[in-house]
């Protein structure tokens, strides 16, 4: 039986996308024979509970959970409420003027979140300090560790527990990319520190994406892999789906500044119905996510936040039934010169709900890792920027198309590929860092 210690600072049953990973991978890990070992991060006062990672910490057999400092909880309290306030919905006020205000306080609140972020950096990482006192003894009773980042802490972690027990076979496991900051020296320095910790101790890489691993090509000599997110569908079965009687599309997630833009989307919708060949008052596109103000920027670019349903951040379980209801999902990302190979876990999440999907990536490099795996799993349409004059007539008459099979009564046009979706669920996901174990054995 192989003894495996989870390092993450997000976990069941803490409500965030972080958490699905690391606590999906433990329950599928647990279900291969193994014994399985947590180390993460108390619940914070102002986080909720996701009930469906609740339910995984069943498999769990030894969980650390570690409490912050006082500060770190006030810093994190103070960035929820700024999230919370970007999730407030305009009312009652002329478009034009809803225009400059979402304008005006986007810039003042991302002006505000650069010396947040950049000033408190350090302050909040008690976590991992106060964690690092428990992993020297913990990581004894342990043959592999697999750290999940990000954040930071995962890697000091699982470096502590590597140098105190050398036989430990560390997998070093990449939500997303180990980016540094090169506008700032300290930052720089403290991310070239660990890049260099992952190098020199890990033994194998894990990614889930070409983007995540392709930093440590050079100077890595151990195994690297993509292992992509993936979905459970133990989280769905007992969710009953109930269909909107409205054209409905549901977009979940975060918008990350703007650099995940729907606005072609609405583009296509208000296009369609100046043509008189949709109904606007048929149509309704869900927002869940702490990034309001962001969609109904995009959205207001074409006189549609009328029709936009902004629901905020809510539990997983609620999201998945949103999902379920909604007749198309709304995906976006981004692929241009020096940030490529992003693959967003909603898009794993989305394959488990099968429904018709609709991506949008920007930026100006086109046939993204994303498009390609749309166009083999078969289950939706794909506009890039980088070839927006082919894209954009495909995804208007996508559109279109299914509006109109909707209107007659009629299942809309989708026949995935499922023998690929297969792939992505997270029993085949933990059956490949089995394989990365044994081959190392």
């Amino acid at each position: 039986m192989n003894r495996i210690l989870i390092i993450s600072e997000y976990f069941a049953p803490i409500n965030s996308i972080a958490s699905i990973r690391a606590t999906k991978l433990a329950k599928y890990l647990k279900l291969n024979n193994c014994y399985i070992g947590v180390v993460s991060r108390k619940l914070r006062a102002n986080e909720q509970i996701d009930p469906l990672l609740q339910n995984d910490l069943k498999y769990i057999d030894e969980h650390l959970l570690v409490e912050e400092s006082i500060l770190a909880r006030l810093i994190s309290q103070l960035h929820r409420s700024k999230n919370n306030f970007t999730s407030i919905k305009p009312s009652n006020t002329k478009p034009g003027l809803i225009k400059k205000i979402i304008s005006r306080t986007f810039h003042l609140f991302m002006h505000d979140f650069k010396i947040y972020n950049n000033t408190l950096f350090f302050l909040i990482n008690s976590y991992a300090n106060r964690a690092a006192k428990h992993i020297e003894k913990l990581c004894i009773n342990y043959d592999v560790v697999i750290s999940s980042y990000g954040p930071f802490s995962c890697i000091n972690l699982a470096y502590i527990a590597k140098c105190k027990n050398p036989e430990i076979f560390w997998i070093a496991d990449f939500r997303d990319p180990l980016e540094i900051d090169w506008t700032l020296q300290k930052r720089r320095a403290f991310y070239s520190k660990l890049l260099d910790k992952v190098i020199q101790k890990a033994n194998a890489i894990t990614g889930v994406s070409d983007a995540c691993i392709e930093e440590f090509n050079e100077n890595f000599s151990g195994s690297k892999e993509v292992i992509y997110n993936g979905n459970d569908k133990d989280d769905i079965k007992d969710i009953k789906p109930v269909i909107n009687t409205k054209f409905s599309f549901t977009y979940a997630g975060g918008l990350y500044t703007g650099k995940r833009d729907l606005g072609v989307v609405f583009k296509a919708i208000n296009e369609l119905a100046n043509e008189s060949k949709i109904d606007i008052k048929d149509i309704e596109v869900n927002y869940l996510g702490n990034d309001s103000l962001i969609f109904y920027t995009q959205a207001e670019v074409y006189n549609l936040s009328e029709i936009c349903n902004i629901l905020g951040k809510v539990t997983r379980e609620r999201s998945l039934q949103v999902q379920l209801n909604s007749h198309i999902l709304l995906l976006a990302s981004w692929n241009s010169t020096g940030a490529t190979g992003s693959i967003t876990g909603k898009f794993l999440e989305y394959m488990m709900i099968n429904k018709p999907i609709i991506c949008t990536i920007t930026g100006n490099l086109p046939n993204s890792q994303l498009k390609q795996m749309i166009e083999m799993a078969d289950n939706g349409v794909v506009w890039e920027e980088a070839n927006d004059v082919m894209d954009y007539p495909i995804l208007k008459k996508y559109i279109h198309d299914q509006y109109q099979k909707y209107k007659k009564g009629l299942p809309l046009s989708f026949n995935p590929n499922n023998a690929y979706i297969e792939q992505f669920n997270y029993k085949n996901i933990a059956a490949k860092f089995i394989n990365i174990i044994k081959e190392a054995k």
